[in-house]
């Protein structure tokens, strides 16, 4: 019992509290308070109406208790103990018993989403939760801007937690997460960004000739099809020069700036080609010892700061704007063009999931090759054959000038065939210069 009074102007002033419990899997508590004047000054009269006062205090604090225990813990506090179990999870997998336990990476992801859209929750019994309220925080998302994919994790991170509770009774009443029944998917409507052959080869030479210091780190990952931690954490021990392999098996993570394992829990195996043989020669790689570092160690990769380079230099020299990692699905699809199998891509890129897979098969365009050609009414000459055409009969004298504004457009097409011979005929420009020098 908490009950205090005071004297204040010839009057009794009091505050009454009550709290509550009830236990059942857990405590539920629930607490009463009420403040007022008294115009009594008897004493044992003041004792009585205050015992009053406490009494419905207590009598409305039971239920709210009682209720409680019905309803299950309130979203807030299950968001607290869900954290607290991701948090020991990520410190002893063996103990949850788990056969895949949740990476700490990946769980900070749940975390930080439902802390970051569900705010207005936290104070509501996580069983009255509804599918309005999912559907208010997602309107509110997109309003705000988000992507499909930041609001597909958002649903999973809520789902988790739910599912969660629910498993340990701490959600009462609830057999299904209020995130069912929203088909949010991860997939954006529109054309994934992506370089072609002659763009990412551009995009290479121009840093080699501007002297970029990302040029060796882009080259090898175009080469490699390695992620940027990936990379980061590549030593010589890891690079076979007489195999002519690299054995990818661990990463950076920059986040907690500690060594993980890869993605998808596998090592794997890439060959190296002469590209990349003669880039792992440039960097010193046969006198290097075997715990020295493969690539150089720029100030902003340390900090993970891999995107944001590579997004400005290809606004400067005029390529389709991407990020670091598209470099692997440039070198994905590449392969997929070049007639690679999409199995041994998947071994050699580390993609456990069919369906990711199936998206570079998409943007390689090799399950449409040709799916148009029985509707041709005759044959014609390809762009290629007419592109060669123009550059015969231009005059010897543009050999020795830089390549004209329109072949440097068609070179940076997003049509492979155009940019494909746009390529050779840049190729020869420069031979032709070579042999004026």
């Amino acid at each position: 019992m908490a009950i205090k009074t005071w004297e204040e102007n010839g009057k009794t002033h009091y505050s009454v509290r009550a709290v509550a419990k009830v236990v059942t899997d857990r405590e539920y508590c629930a607490d009463r308070r009420d403040t007022g004047v008294l115009e009594e000054r008897n004493p044992e009269i003041v004792k009585k109406q205050l015992d009053r006062i406490y009494s419905r205090l207590m009598s409305e604090a039971k239920s709210d208790a009682i209720e409680r225990s019905h309803l299950g813990c309130t979203w807030g506090d299950l968001v607290q103990k869900w954290t607290k179990a991701l948090e020991e999870e990520a410190k002893w997998p063996e103990i949850e018993g788990l056969r895949k336990p949740v990476k700490w990476s990946t769980a900070h992801s749940y975390l930080q989403s439902v802390n970051d859209f569900t705010e207005s929750w936290w104070k509501k019994p996580a069983s009255e939760i509804s599918p309005a309220d999912v559907e208010d925080v997602f309107l509110s998302m997109k309003r705000l801007g988000y992507s499909n994919c930041r609001m597909y994790n958002t649903k999973v991170a809520i789902s988790k937690c739910f599912k969660w509770g629910m498993a340990r009774r701490m959600i009462r009443g609830v057999a299904v997460s209020p995130t069912q029944g929203f088909g949010i998917s991860r997939k954006e409507s529109k054309r994934p960004e992506i370089l072609n052959v002659s763009q990412s080869e551009f995009l290479i030479s121009e840093a080699y000739r501007k002297r970029s210091p990302w040029r060796q780190i882009w080259k090898g990952a175009y080469h490699s099809g390695g992620r940027s931690g990936e990379l980061f954490q590549l030593k010589r021990k890891h690079v076979d020069l007489v195999e002519r392999m690299i054995h990818f098996e661990e990463k950076w993570n920059f986040v907690y700036k500690q060594v993980e394992g890869l993605k998808d829990g596998e090592w794997r195996h890439v060959p190296i080609n002469d590209d990349l043989y003669d880039l792992l020669m440039e960097l010193g790689a046969k006198d290097m010892g075997i715990e020295d570092y493969i690539f150089p160690r720029i100030p902003a990769w340390n900090y993970g700061a891999a995107a944001e380079p590579l997004r400005k230099f290809c606004g400067e020299i005029g390529v389709p704007s991407i990020c670091f990692h598209t470099l692997r699905a440039c070198w994905a699809t590449q392969l997929l063009k070049n007639g690679v199998s999409s199995t041994k891509v998947m071994a050699m890129g580390g993609w456990s999931d069919p369906e990711t897979m199936h998206r570079y098969v998409r943007l390689s365009g090799i399950e449409l090759d040709g799916a148009t050609d029985s509707l041709s009414t005759g044959p014609k000459e390809r762009p290629g054959r007419v592109l060669k055409l123009v550059g015969a009969q231009a005059p010897k004298a543009a050999a020795t000038t830089a390549p004209s504004l329109d072949l440097m457009d068609r070179l940076l097409s997003s049509d492979p065939v155009v940019a494909d011979a746009a390529k050779r005929e840049l190729d020869e420009v420069r031979c032709q210069r070579a042999q004026m020098a």
